[in-house]
C-alpha cells in the first residue's frame, strides 16, 4: 500500500501536472481566468528557471567529496539502484542520470577504496516484470572486470528503506566494518537515515551533484528549461519522502 501511494505521489507532485490544472480552470472560470492564467505563468517560470534549481539542489544535496579524500579502504561500497533499465529486445543496460552511482562503484573498486562492491535494488515498477536491476549490474561488473566473488546482489528492494533493510540482512554480521554508501547527492539525505536507522553507520559518497560553480548567463538565470521541472520532480519527491519516512520509521 505504501508502494502504491508514493507512486500516485509522484505523480501529483509533478509541476507540469499543476500547470495544465490551473489552464483547464482558467477555460470554465471567466471570473477567475486572469488569475489562474497568472498563477499557471508563475510556476511554470519558477520550475523552469534552472538558476533556482541549481541553487535549491545545492541547499539541499550532501556534500560530495573527491576520491582523493577517501583514505581508508571499505570492506563494502554499496550502490544504491535506480540507475539503469533494461531493454529485453536488445538484451542491454540503459543507463539514466544516475549511473555515475555504479560506474564510481567500479571506479572506487578499482582503486582499492572498496574491497567488495554490493549493488542494492530490484523492481521499482508498479508491475514487476521479473527483472531486477542488481542480477543485470551484477552481469555488467562481471563484464568490466570485477571478479564474481567480490560483487554481492540484494533484488529484492523497491525502495530506499528496502534497500536498507535488505542489505543489513544480506551483509548480516558485516554491518560492523567500514561502509560506505554509494548513492546520488539528492538521494543521500533518505538513503543515509535508511541504513542509520537499519543499523548500518555508513560514510557518504556523492554521485551526480550539482556543479559548484554558479551560472550567471542570462538565459540561465531567465529562461525556463524543461529539464528543471524534471529536476523539481525529483527533489520535491525526495524532501516530502524523506520527511515521510522520518514520521513512519
Amino acid at each position: 500500500m505504501f508502494f502504491i501511494t508514493s507512486k500516485l505521489l509522484t505523480f501529483l507532485i509533478k509541476p507540469t501536472f499543476w500547470i495544465l490544472i490551473l489552464i483547464l480552470f482558467s477555460l470554465f472560470s471567466k471570473k477567475k481566468r486572469k488569475s489562474f492564467i497568472l498563477i499557471s505563468i508563475s510556476i511554470y517560470w519558477f520550475f523552469g528557471n534552472e538558476f533556482i534549481t541549481d541553487i535549491t539542489y545545492r541547499i539541499w544535496e550532501e556534500e560530495p567529496i573527491s576520491i582523493s579524500e577517501i583514505k581508508d579502504s571499505y570492506e563494502y561500497g554499496i550502490v544504491l539502484g535506480g540507475f539503469s533499465g533494461y531493454d529485453n529486445d536488445k538484451r542491454r543496460i540503459e543507463f539514466n542520470d544516475c549511473g555515475d552511482r555504479l560506474f564510481y562503484g567500479i571506479k572506487l573498486y578499482n582503486l582499492g577504496k572498496i574491497k567488495k562492491i554490493v549493488i542494492s535494488g530490484g523492481n521499482g515498477q508498479l508491475i514487476n516484470d521479473g527483472h531486477m536491476e542488481a542480477d543485470w549490474s551484477k552481469d555488467f561488473l562481471i563484464n568490466c572486470g570485477v571478479p564474481e566473488q567480490d560483487i554481492l546482489i540484494e533484488s529484492k528492494s523497491r525502495n530506499t528503506w528496502e534497500n536498507s533493510l535488505f542489505t543489513s540482512e544480506l551483509l548480516k554480521e558485516n554491518t560492523n566494518k567500514k561502509l560506505l554508501l554509494i548513492t546520488s547527492a539528492w538521494h543521500m539525505k533518505r538513503a543515509t537515515f535508511c541504513f542509520n536507522q537499519n543499523n548500518m553507520d555508513v560514510d557518504q559518497f556523492s554521485t551526480d551533484y550539482t556543479q559548484s560553480n554558479i551560472n550567471l548567463k542570462l538565459e540561465h538565470i531567465l529562461l525556463p528549461n524543461s529539464i528543471s521541472y524534471e529536476r523539481w520532480e525529483t527533489l520535491i519527491k525526495e524532501v516530502i519522502g524523506n520527511f515521510v519516512y522520518k514520521i513512519k520509521y
